[in-house]
């Protein structure tokens, strides 16, 4: 019998979660939003009340890396989502504002993601709630600290599939 990793339920998971997701139709201009645009309207539309919104915030919030959140940042310039708009303090930084467009879909954003939240809490207690978040802050945790070092034969034997 096949034994799933942890690796690979959390892949499990996320495959499932992105693909429910982004069945939850959200339209604009004729095509749905993704996971990542709608996370990203939310993200800025809050960060923005607190101070400038950069690209680099949304590197670190998403954990996704400098080309990734371009072309997110690019495309959603494109669609009509975002705009940027040069930063007094330093020409080669760009702040990032949403449009109007976008600021009228929040609302059903923030439905579709609470919505989502209670699908995932369904059947958890909120102590188990909280563990689960704990346990996920450490396992980002354990991953961003490793990042700087390759993995031993020690920490790489855990993760091979034993029958």
């Amino acid at each position: 019998m096949e034994q799933l990793t942890l690796g690979r339920q959390i892949h499990r998971v996320s495959n499932l979660l992105d693909r429910r997701i982004n069945h939850i139709p959200l339209y604009f201009q004729g095509e749905n939003l993704t996971y990542m645009q709608r996370m990203i309207i939310i993200f800025v539309h809050y960060r923005s009340r607190k101070g400038d919104v950069f690209q680099r915030d949304l590197e670190k919030a998403f954990s996704i890396r400098r080309s990734t959140a371009s072309g997110l940042v690019q495309l959603m310039e494109k669609k009509g989502l975002l705009f940027r708009v040069p930063f007094a303090g330093d020409g080669r930084l760009k702040r990032l504002c949403l449009t109007a467009e976008a600021e009228k879909l929040l609302g059903q954003i923030e439905e579709n993601a609470r919505q989502m939240e209670a699908l995932l809490e369904q059947g958890l207690t909120k102590a188990q709630i909280q563990q689960l978040a704990q346990l996920l802050q450490r396992l980002e945790d354990n991953i961003t600290c490793a990042q700087s070092s390759p993995l031993t034969d020690a920490a790489t034997k855990g993760g091979i599939i034993h029958d």
